[in-house]
């Protein structure tokens, strides 16, 4: 006769192997959860005619998680601020307001990297959504086909873009200029027109450089060797990294560019591809920082209008993950792959800075966060202390001596 202890050893003896053999079998025809399945990537090349597949499926999103953008977004999200993108065109998707559109160089709409960082600065899913984003489009494609007409980017192409933005500038007043491009050769046509640009009321944002694919030391640099990258080195400039997930080494995606200011996460974030598929960023790359840092000085703008430019930045980077920016407005930075450090949204938003006119912050008090233990209240100053004090003791001891007089009144009256 079998005992109930021997049962239930054999009964878990049969679940246990059950479980493995269906452990075993379950990729074979399962897989990974659904959702992963269905993540559609972020495709710069994509373009407006090709068939639109499944949305990502991604809810989260962890780029704009780490730079507390959710809550950022509870206090401002954008409205009314107008961001010019000089990038490959704007296609027209769902959640994205396009205030105009300009086609400065090129013969078609073919690249799908400006629709991309567009959707990443104001898309339902970007940083601001409530801005409005303006297009003027530069280039056709990275890989153009000269022989049909196409053009690729170049500097000359840039400027052209920025001479467009500043005559536009007068009629529409633009807040930020996005440029997630860059070139490796100095240009003083581009330096320039640069110059002319940051002169304006408005924020210059721009990408501070990848590791070339091709392998090209002078550009990909070393720690010791500043990498050029332009427009971002000019001066004027809001130069942005990217930051890797982890503790990855940022200089297997990104320069080490002593110019740069911030930085920014960007792997999991979420945009649009120009065929409308909602996609997620699957890189580490600057021209996707500089749109999400483009879409948090959007919030600035919205949460400041009275304030300059330089006030603007100047609480970007006071208020970045880590110590912040130097107080010495001529210091290098201290990490060349994340300048003054990862930008923290809702901090820049809510933390008590006063910068001056030009960006020199004297006063500022971290955020307690609400996973953070609150430090007690103080306890208030009662000027009147003393004084009350002695008039509480003098009532004490008059109404005893009162109380004594009255109780001994009948034996002086003997």
């Amino acid at each position: 006769m079998v005992g109930p202890r021997r049962r239930r050893r054999a009964r878990l003896r049969v679940t246990l192997a059950t479980g493995l053999l269906a452990a075993s079998v379950m990729p074979l025809w399962a897989g990974a959860p659904a959702y992963a399945d269905h993540d559609a990537p972020c495709n710069p090349g994509q373009i407006p005619g090709n068939e639109r597949l499944a949305d990502t499926h991604q809810k989260g999103n962890p780029a704009l998680e780490r730079m507390h953008v959710e809550q950022a977004q509870k206090i401002a999200t954008g409205a009314g601020v107008k961001v010019a993108v000089i990038d490959s065109g704007i296609f027209e998707v769902d959640g994205l307001s396009v205030g105009g559109r300009q086609v400065v160089v090129g013969n078609g709409l073919l690249s799908g990297h400006g629709t991309i960082v567009a959707g990443l600065i104001a898309g339902s899913r970007g940083v601001a959504p409530g801005a409005t984003v303006y297009d003027f489009k530069v280039y056709d494609s990275e890989n153009a086909d000269t022989s049909q007409g196409q053009k690729a980017l170049t500097s000359a192409g840039m400027v052209a873009g920025i001479d467009a933005v500043i005559a536009a500038y007068p009629q529409e007043r633009f807040d930020v200029v996005n440029i997630s491009l860059a070139v490796r050769t100095p240009d003083p046509a581009l330096a320039a027109a640069v110059k002319r640009l940051v002169a304006l009321p408005l924020v210059v944002v721009a990408a501070s450089g990848n590791v070339s694919e091709t392998s090209d030391d002078d550009f990909a640099g070393t720690p010791d060797n500043d990498a050029d990258v332009f427009p971002a080195d000019y001066p004027g400039v809001l130069a942005v990294s990217a930051t890797p997930p982890g503790n990855e080494d940022p200089g297997l995606y990104v320069v080490p560019n002593k110019d740069t200011d911030v930085s920014a996460p960007t792997s999991g974030a979420v945009s649009t591809n120009a065929n409308g598929q909602v996609c997620v960023i699957d890189q580490v790359a600057t021209s996707w920082s500089a749109a999400e840092v483009s879409g948090v000085v959007a919030l600035l703008r919205e949460r400041f209008p009275r304030e300059t430019p330089k006030q603007l930045v100047a609480r970007l980077q006071a208020t970045t993950e880590g110590s912040g920016a130097s107080t010495d407005p001529e210091a290098e930075v201290d990490n060349p792959y994340t300048g003054a450090g990862v930008v923290q949204a809702h901090d820049a938003l809510t933390r008590q800075i006063k910068p001056g006119r030009q960006g020199r912050v004297d006063t500022t008090v971290a955020e307690a966060r609400a996973d953070a233990q609150a430090p007690p209240a103080p306890r208030p100053l009662d000027l009147f202390s003393t004084p009350r004090a002695i008039l509480l003791w003098s009532g004490l001891v008059a109404g005893s001596l009162l109380a004594l007089a009255f109780m001994l009144r009948p034996l002086l009256r003997r």
